[in-house]
């Protein structure tokens, strides 16, 4: 093993995580503060590491606790960060878990028969079994985002009452999961 001051800063920057990167271009931008206070170029170039530190938090190169402990170190350094909330992350690992169980499911063949019906009803020309699965799987990813997201989020439940057998649905105006519940 080459034990060089070279080698040894070449192993160094390999093993620097996402969050180290950004912690480390908010300190550059921040290291020179006059009065306390963030000039207004200080302000733009920390809300656009904002913005590049969601977009890792979305490809899942960077948790969501990695990224709420720098928007915090930013709003420590003076940044009125918008009021609004950012949407929660998505797991990229598990998405892709859920992903494959999904297509491992019987489901999956029901949803490509589906497709190929819809595609036969309207007269459409055919594609081929690739690009169907390819469809299929498009979209069954976007309903696994929202609800991942729905999940870290918390669910906006809305029940139905069948009080004559004590039961109940909720359903989740948001991502359209249900619970059934027996009282």
């Amino acid at each position: 093993m080459d034990s060089s001051p070279a080698a040894a800063d070449h192993r160094e920057v390999c093993t620097i995580s996402k969050y180290q990167e950004f912690d480390a271009q908010i300190f550059d931008v921040t290291k020179i503060m006059i009065g306390f206070s963030l000039t207004d170029a200080q302000k733009t170039e920390l809300l656009k590491i904002a913005g590049e530190i969601e977009a890792a938090c979305q490809d899942g190169s960077l948790s969501a606790d990695e990224r709420q402990r720098l928007l915090e170190t930013m709003a420590d350094c003076g940044l009125e960060l918008p009021q609004t909330p950012m949407e929660p992350c998505v797991d990229e690992a598990k998405l892709q878990e859920r992903l494959t169980q999904y297509m491992e499911l019987d489901l999956f063949q029901m949803d490509i028969g589906a497709l190929i019906n819809d595609y036969k009803s309207q007269g459409l020309p055919m594609p081929t079994m690739e690009q169907l699965q390819a469809e299929v799987i498009a979209e069954a990813r976007k309903c696994l985002e929202t609800i991942m997201i729905c999940e870290a989020k918390g669910h906006l439940w809305k029940e139905t009452a069948d009080p004559e057998n004590g039961t109940s649905t909720l359903s989740c105006r948001r991502c359209g999961a249900e619970e059934h519940l027996r009282w």
